[in-house]
C-alpha cells in the first residue's frame, strides 16, 4: 500500500483487525479484482475538468487540465512544482479516498462511463485488477519506456504485463532489520544473517529475560506477512495476465515460512500485536522487542511514536533463507496510471513520466512532507540520500540499507483478486495471533478460501 498519507506513520496503515464475512461478501473484490466478463469499459465521457471548468489557479490560460486521483502527503508540492514548469498542462490533485476508497470510486465511474478521472494512484497490488479489464491506459505508445532505466527493477515489473505499461511507478518498501544495538549488546546478540541464526538470537534474548522477545509478528497484517514470504523466497502468487491464477499456500517454501514462524510464536519469542497499535511502540520503546521488520517508511514514522530509544536504532540487511543470498521483500509502494477515456492521454503520460522519473519531481516526493521512499535509481545511489540521518537512527544511515535492499528485491505477481485477498485475510488468521490456530493451518483455509473464489469468478487455477 502507498504508506505516505501523513508524517504520521499511524496514518498511513488502512484501519485494521476488521472482521468479515468470508469472500462472499466483497463485493468490490467481485467488481474490480475480478469482473472477467467486464473486457472493456466503453468511452468516458469528458471530466468536468475537460469540459470548461475554470483553471486551476496558478496555470496558464488555455493549458489542458488533467483530473489527478491521489491521496498521499506531498503531492500536491509535486503537482505545483509540475505546473509551474509546464505551462501547456495543468493537473488538478484531488483527494478521492485513500487506497480501497478510491478504488470503488473509480470502479463506479468505469461503470457509469462518466466522472473518472485522467489519472489515477494505484497501489502495486491492486494494479492486475484494473489491467484485467481494460480499464488502463497501455502507456508504451507515449515513449515512457525511455524511463524504465531510472525506475529499481521491481518497481517496473509490477507495472508492466508483457510489452505492456500500465504505470509508472512511484515509491518503494523494502524490508531491512531494524534494531536496537543496546538491547542486542544487552543480550549478547550479534546482527543476523540468516532466519537460522535470527531464530537462535531470538531463543537468547528470551531465555535471558522472558519478558522480551526479537520482534512482533503480526499474523493479521496482510501485506508484511506477504513482503516477508517475498523475501523468504516464498510468495505464494503467481500471475502473468489472463485468466490463470497460481494460490501455493500450501507449497513447500510457503509451508516452511509458516512453520518457522509458527515455532516462534508457540515459544513466545516473538510478539503477535497489531502492528502500528500503542502495545507495539510500548514493546519497542521499552526493550520488549528489540527489533522490527521494517519497511523503508517505517522508521519516519516509528520516531513520532517512540520517546525512550531515540537514537538507539540501526538498520542491517534482512536475514535470509539461505546463507549467501541478498533477497529482500517489499511492503508498500504505488504507482500513477491513466484511466481508459481520457480525452488526454498524452498530455496525461507526460505528466506521470514527470512525476515518476524526473529528478524534481523526486526532490519534492523524498522530502520532508512525503517522505516517500523512491523507486527511482538515481536518488537511491545517490551519496547524499544514502548518508541522510533520523533522530532514531543518530549517527547511523538507515538509506543507505534500504536503498540496497530496493534493487535486491524479488518481484511478485499480484494476481487480480487482492481485493478480496485482503479482506478475507484478517479473519482467517485472527486464531493465529489468538492462539487458537496455527499459521500452517491458516494457510490451509486460505489457500481454500481463495481457491474456491477465483474459481467462482472464471480464473483457472493451479495449487501445490
Amino acid at each position: 500500500m502507498a504508506m505516505h498519507i501523513s508524517n504520521s506513520e499511524d496514518a498511513r496503515v488502512r484501519p485494521r483487525r476488521r472482521r468479515t464475512s468470508g469472500l462472499a461478501a466483497v463485493g468490490v473484490a467481485a467488481v474490480i479484482g475480478v469482473a472477467l466478463t467486464a473486457c472493456g469499459t466503453g468511452a468516458l465521457t469528458p471530466s468536468a475538468n475537460a469540459s470548461g471548468e475554470p483553471a486551476v489557479p496558478g496555470c496558464s490560460s488555455g493549458a489542458t487540465v488533467l483530473n489527478f486521483w491521489g491521496w498521499s502527503a506531498g503531492y500536491n508540492l509535486a503537482v505545483d512544482e509540475f505546473n509551474k514548469t509546464h505551462p501547456s498542462i495543468c493537473v488538478k490533485l484531488e483527494n478521492a479516498g485513500a487506497t480501497t476508497a478510491e478504488y470503488v470510486k473509480l470502479n463506479d465511474a468505469l461503470k457509469a462511463g462518466s466522472g473518472a478521472p485522467d489519472i489515477a494512484t494505484i497501489e502495486y497490488f491492486e494494479l492486475p485488477s484494473f489491467e484485467v479489464t481494460k480499464s488502463l491506459v497501455d502507456l508504451s505508445q507515449y515513449g515512457v519506456d525511455s524511463a524504465k532505466s531510472n525506475e529499481a527493477p521491481v518497481a517496473w515489473s509490477q507495472t508492466t504485463q508483457g510489452s505492456s505499461i500500465y504505470a509508472m511507478p512511484v515509491d518503494l518498501g523494502p524490508l531491512a532489520l531494524f534494531y536496537n544495538a543496546k538491547e542486542f549488546s544487552s543480550a549478547g546478540v550479534k546482527v543476523p544473517t540468516t532466519w537460522d541464526e535470527f531464530a537462535t538470537d531470538a531463543a537468547t534474548i528470551h531465555s535471558k529475560n522472558p519478558a522480551n522477545q526479537i520482534t512482533n509478528f503480526d499474523p493479521e497484517s496482510t501485506q508484511d506477512v506477504l513482503a516477508l514470504m517475498q523475501e523468504y523466497n516464498a510468495f505464494p502468487f503467481t500471475y502473468t495476465g489472463g485468466d490463470s491464477i497460481g494460490i501455493h499456500f500450501t507449497g513447500a517454501s510457503e509451508t516452511a515460512f509458516a512453520n518457522y514462524w509458527q515455532s516462534l510464536i508457540s515459544k513466545k519469542q516473538v510478539t503477535t500485536v497489531a502492528d502500528f497499535s500503542p502495545a507495539q511502540w510500548a514493546n519497542l520503546d521499552s526493550g520488549a522487542n528489540a527489533a522490527r521488520l521494517s519497511p523503508a517508511w517505517g522508521p519516519v514514522g516509528m520516531q513520532l511514536s517512540i520517546k525512550k530509544t531515540i537514537g538507539d536504532w540501526v538498520t542491517a540487511p534482512m536475514p535470509q533463507a539461505t546463507a549467501g543470498d541478498n533477497l529482500a521483500g517489499n511492503w508498500g509502494g504505488s504507482a500513477l496510471s491513466v484511466v481508459k477515456g481520457t480525452a488526454h492521454a498524452a498530455e496525461a503520460a507526460e505528466f506521470v513520466k514527470w512525476f515518476s522519473s524526473s529528478a524534481d519531481s523526486w526532490k519534492t516526493l523524498s522530502g520532508p512532507v512525503a517522505g516517500a521512499f523512491p523507486g527511482y535509481v538515481p536518488l537511491l545511489n545517490d551519496p547524499a540520500f544514502q548518508a541522510r540521518t533520523l533522530d532514531i537512527t543518530g549517527t547511523t544511515t538507515p538509506n543507505s540499507v534500504f536503498a540496497q535492499a530496493a534493487q535486491h528485491m524479488v518481484s511478485p505477481q499480484w494476481p487480480p483478486i487482492m481485493t478480496a485477498a485482503l479482506t478475507q485475510w484478517t479473519s482467517t488468521f485472527a486464531g493465529v495471533a489468538n492462539g487458537t490456530e496455527t499459521l500452517p493451518q491458516a494457510f490451509a483455509t486460505y489457500q481454500k478460501q481463495l481457491v474456491s473464489y477465483a474459481q467462482a469468478q472464471g480464473f483457472t487455477v493451479t495449487t501445490d
